[in-house]
């Protein structure tokens, strides 16, 4: 990351900094590019492609359909209600 970069990112996002947070992001910048270089420096020519670093499965259940509630049931949780519907306030006029 260059001065002139951050000038970018920073006229692109609408903010800006002061003199040391620009020292400081710089400072950021280059700790995260030296990580990358060092990253880039290893050798994974035998290593296998993974997605997680630990193995996962996926449990998948039957989808079934089911009614876990009868309507009675839900009509006793309503402050109001018809015989088979919540009456709820009527919010637009």
């Amino acid at each position: 990351m260059t001065v002139e970069g951050l000038k970018a990112l920073e006229s692109l996002n609408e903010f800006r900094l002061t003199d040391s947070e620009e020292q400081k992001a710089m400072e950021v910048f280059g700790f995260m590019a030296n990580e990358a270089e060092e990253l880039r420096s290893i050798d994974t020519e035998n290593v296998d492609v993974m997605v997680h670093c630990m193995p996962m499965t996926n449990v998948f259940r039957e989808d079934v359909r089911e009614q876990p509630f009868t309507r009675e049931a839900l009509l006793e949780g309503a402050p109001e209600h018809s015989e088979d519907s919540w009456i709820v306030p009527r919010l637009v006029k």
